[in-house]
């Protein structure tokens, strides 16, 4: 705001809003000066604030902070385990199968199963000594924990808890192709399964919530303990060899190996209330073998050779990432189209992977020229992100290029057919 008869300032000018605005302690009259009786302006909204929060909504993912300039925002990743632009992208390996191709050994490490997904990372410990690696999850039920005083009518409740949540732990034993839990229940005239009506002393509850009248050894459906199964227990009578009901420690344990069951997050104990009874219980880490997502491997033998899934939703973020191995020396990956929006991944040439899509701005290409050939019949992992901020390609980790996105441009990705891969 400025009197007519002076230039605009030369300097570069306030961006942002004021109020109150006094001149010789007397108010400035905006009216008066959006109707040109007094002053004059330029490139200014009057009787309101129309600053931009570039913050609202909130691109900046897995709890990024917002930052901005008058012009654009940022994303400080630090301490989310996420990276990029808007932290999209997982810093850890999705499984311990992923770290040993890295080369990796037998360690602790963070893993993030579902890489750009809602879940977060958590700390698994990884063996890599066999040819399928294992992957552990331990909880914190101290071993041969003792259990007195319990009846039918009123049992003692061993709540357990891992060092993931539930839906993080969901989501290893979704993908694993074996998991185990070990399960051991030491009595000292302390039955276990068998009881007149047939409803069990003690049972355990699984990751759904749902009773299981079955111990380890043995499998769903059947309530019997492992000696059970290899009809050797201590009282042939008997499919326990704690529910002999002797007056002497037995045991029965055995291998929990139903998945969709596990992991035990609760054990209830119901016959130690007699004199002299007792029960010690154990439960084991989950173990986890094999990861079928990272191994969901397909072949394509000609030409004309494709898979297709539903369309790809990815509008404002997304990323895609694969191994490969070829002699062919080009082909498309994958594809997706819209009206005029497309994504598309290829490799154009024995050492050129391009990324390219168009999400209303015109096509943009992204390229990485790798040092050796690629159609070498030996694996190279393939990374693609887009997001509002930008586009980036990376080739197995050693080759990358990242593209800015327009400042003012389109931002949403709209697709319509099917995914081709």
């Amino acid at each position: 705001y400025f009197l007519p008869t002076l230039a605009p300032p030369t300097q570069k000018s306030f961006q942002g809003c004021m109020q109150a605005i006094l001149l010789d302690d007397q108010p400035a009259d905006m009216h008066a000066v959006e109707k040109g009786i007094v002053g004059a302006f330029e490139n200014v909204s009057l009787d309101m604030c129309a600053i931009i929060d570039r913050c609202m909504p909130n691109h900046c993912e897995h709890g990024g902070r917002c930052k901005q300039t008058w012009d654009r925002f940022s994303c400080t990743c630090d301490g989310t385990g996420y990276t990029g632009a808007t932290c999209h992208t997982s810093v850890f390996e999705q499984s311990c199968e992923a770290y040993k191709h890295l080369g990796r050994s037998s360690d602790t490490y963070w893993i993030d199963p579902d890489g750009s997904g809602p879940l977060g990372p958590f700390k698994v410990n990884c063996n890599m000594t066999e040819d399928k690696v294992w992957t552990t999850v331990v909880n914190n039920l101290p071993a041969q924990t003792s259990v007195t005083g319990s009846s039918r009518e009123r049992r003692t409740v061993l709540q357990l808890n891992y060092s993931a949540s539930m839906e993080q732990v969901t989501a290893i034993t979704t993908s694993a192709e074996h998991c185990e839990q070990h399960v051991s229940y030491g009595c000292f005239m302390s039955r276990l399964l068998n009881t007149p009506d047939g409803t069990p002393y003690t049972w355990w509850v699984g990751r759904s919530s749902e009773k299981h009248f079955y111990w380890g050894g043995s499998g769903p459906g059947i309530q019997k303990c492992s000696c059970g199964i290899d009809r050797n227990c201590t009282d042939p009578k008997y499919d326990c060899n704690c529910d002999a009901d002797h007056k002497q420690w037995r045991e029965d344990s055995g291998l929990l190996v139903y998945k969709d069951h596990l992991p035990v997050s609760q054990v209830a104990v119901g016959d130690t209330n007699r004199l002299g009874s007792e029960a010690k219980l154990t439960v084991g880490p989950l173990r986890c073998q094999g990861d079928r997502n990272y191994w969901n491997a397909a072949s394509f033998t000609t030409p004309s050779s494709y898979l297709h899934f539903s369309t790809f939703q990815g509008e404002t973020s997304a990323d895609i990432s694969f191994y490969f191995k070829t002699s062919a020396p080009y082909g498309v990956f994958l594809e997706n189209l819209g009206n005029t929006d497309f994504i598309r991944l290829e490799l154009k040439s024995p050492t050129v992977i391009s990324f390219s899509f168009d999400v209303g701005n015109g096509p943009v290409e992204l390229a990485v020229h790798s040092a050796t050939p690629l159609n070498d019949d030996q694996w190279h992992r393939v990374m693609a992100e887009r997001n509002v901020k930008e586009a980036v390609l990376q080739l197995d980790l050693n080759y990358r290029e990242a593209r800015p996105a327009p400042p003012q441009g389109h931002t949403r990705l709209e697709l319509f057919s099917q995914l081709y891969v």
